[in-house]
């Protein structure tokens, strides 16, 4: 189990209506996605994307469950990460949601780092990713942890919206 240990800058009054607090440490958990966490994530899922099977992620976990990493806060699972090496070279994250919740917290960027950390002790070289073309929010906070557009493809989401295709390159 890894764990990583943020202090929150937490939400202001402008932005969410509430009275401005002192900031709070909150321990975040990363650890593998374990078999109990599967309500989780389909929730967490149908919250964020309603894209996928609900059963493929079961699929995954028997597949490469090395890839696929939770995160945790006060017992909750607020967010997940899955990807996979889709050949030598290259590792690909297929899909990365954070609770809207629990969003702009730390759990997002502790996922993130941790599966960059999980491909780098493979032979991957680079990882790609996938996000839709009218989400500046991830595709900035992609940018912000090293990702960079390396394309789009076309019409690649149920209605028709253009992914962008993003890439990381590892260090070796």
């Amino acid at each position: 189990m890894w764990e990583y240990f943020y202090t929150v800058c937490y939400l202001s009054s402008a932005k969410s209506k509430l009275p401005d607090v002192n900031p709070v440490k909150l321990l975040i958990i990363i650890r593998k996605f374990q078999p109990h966490d599967f309500p989780w994530v389909i929730d967490i899922e149908k919250k964020v994307f309603d894209e996928h099977d609900p059963y493929f992620y079961m699929q995954f976990y028997e597949t490469c469950s090395e890839g696929f990493i939770v995160a945790e806060i006060n017992g909750f699972v607020v967010g997940y990460i899955v990807g996979f090496r889709m050949s030598e070279e290259t590792g690909r994250i297929f899909s990365f949601a954070i609770h809207p919740a629990y969003q702009n917290l730390g759990a997002g960027s502790a996922l993130i780092r941790e599966i960059i950390n999980v491909f780098s002790k493979t032979s991957v070289s680079e990882i790609i990713l996938e996000v839709r073309q009218s989400n500046t929010r991830a595709k900035k906070f992609y940018e912000r942890h090293g990702f960079y557009s390396i394309g789009v493809a076309e019409k690649y989401y149920n209605d028709n919206e253009n992914a962008v295709l993003m890439r990381f390159q590892l260090e070796r």
